[in-house]
């Protein structure tokens, strides 16, 4: 270890100690401090570890939990557990001197971690609308994975190839695994992210002339929630790298909490997408229901995606509306015959429920300020 990677480390933990007196978390300053100072940090630090890193639009948080919890078989594990993504996330974690590291990285730092790791594995969950304003569509990222995959010669990619741009993404890498649930359709599935030519669907099932199919595999498992499919996709990674696998709920795969408030009940799940939304809404909702929308910068800022939900699945229900942006979301229901009683705060809104339990599909920012 170079002198001044040594003294970055200690900067950054000083920093940290420093931050946590005052109150703060500090889970992103040390690793900031780390790359300012030392800016190869991560390549340097991640030299004597076996990485393991996981990503996609929806799911990272909790599946790099459970590859965490199953490579904690084979030694000490560090793990960006607070969900912080981004470089200096990974930065942070990897100060740490465990052997092994499992990372959650966001979609667009992705290519530049597994450039300066050499990870052993790569999970890929899957690639759909996210922030417009950052993410821009879809087959931006999958192009930049598509890139750096092939270049990583030395990692085995597990992919989830009933997502048409996991496949695409993973066409030309030397080392994949990849797994089918039977498939599964993909709201930007029209086009063949390879060739341009309009791909053939069939039950969930694609095809398309260049050779871009989910019609086989190496590991093909029944069709399940998005939580099941990340349970099981976590074991895969696990066997891999020589872990006895772990029976997961699918409840330890989704981002809710229980909350009480008073004598009632609040069930909050983690809603920031089409992709995760529609996957909450198929799922068991009570009488009573609380959506909360905001449209900071970690959000989206832009809500035009709400139309790219169906929100059905709330008729018959009693629906209240709270957030930043609540009229955006009234009026979204309203247009598909769902009235909504929009409220100013999260207080009001469970002030007027009826029940003894209610459930809450809340953003991003509105589920870690009431939750966390």
């Amino acid at each position: 270890m170079n002198l001044r990677l040594r003294f970055a480390i200690l900067v950054a933990k000083s920093a940290s100690a420093a931050s946590r007196l005052i109150g703060n978390k500090g889970e992103t300053l040390p690793g900031r401090i780390l790359l300012a100072i030392e800016p190869a940090a991560i390549s340097l630090l991640a030299q004597n570890k076996e990485v393991i890193l996981v990503s996609g639009t929806n799911g990272k948080t909790s599946t790099t939990r459970a590859v965490a919890s199953l490579i904690s078989q084979l030694g000490p594990v560090t793990t960006s557990g607070s969900g912080s993504n981004l470089s200096w996330g990974a930065a942070n974690a990897l100060i740490s001197p465990a052997p092994y590291a499992v990372l959650e990285i966001d979609e667009l730092h992705l290519p530049g971690i597994i450039a300066q790791t050499d990870p052993t594995i790569v999970l890929l969950l899957n690639l759909t609308r996210d922030q417009l304003h950052r993410m821009h569509e879809v087959k931006r990222v999958a192009d930049r994975w598509h890139v750096e995959c092939a270049e990583a010669d030395g990692t085995v990619f597990v992919a989830d190839i009933d997502d048409p741009y996991i496949n695409y993404a993973v066409a030309n890498a030397a080392n994949v695994v990849r797994v089918s649930f039977g498939g599964r359709p993909h709201a930007d599935g029209a086009v063949c992210p390879r060739c341009g030519s309009y791909l053939m669907w069939e039950r969930g099932k694609y095809s398309c002339t260049c050779g871009l199919t989910n019609t086989e595999s190496d590991l093909t498992f029944r069709k399940g929630s998005a939580a099941y499919r990340n349970a099981i996709l976590a074991n895969v990674v696990g066997e891999i790298a020589g872990a006895e696998p772990i029976e997961f709920s699918e409840s330890q795969l989704e981002r809710t909490v229980t909350k009480q408030f008073g004598e009632t009940s609040a069930q909050f799940r983690l809603t920031k997408n089409p992709a995760s939304w529609s996957e909450a809404l198929q799922g068991e909702l009570k009488p009573e229901v609380i959506l909360v929308l905001n449209a900071r910068q970690v959000d989206g800022i832009d809500t035009s995606w709400l139309w790219d939900v169906s929100f059905k699945a709330l008729k018959g229900h009693t629906v209240i509306v709270c957030g930043e942006r609540a009229l955006d979301m009234a009026y979204r229901i309203h247009v598909e015959g769902i009235e909504a009683l929009i409220v100013d705060s999260f207080d009001e809104a469970i002030a007027k429920t009826q029940g003894d339990t209610v459930t809450v599909l809340s953003a991003y920012t509105a589920f870690f300020e009431l939750v966390m």
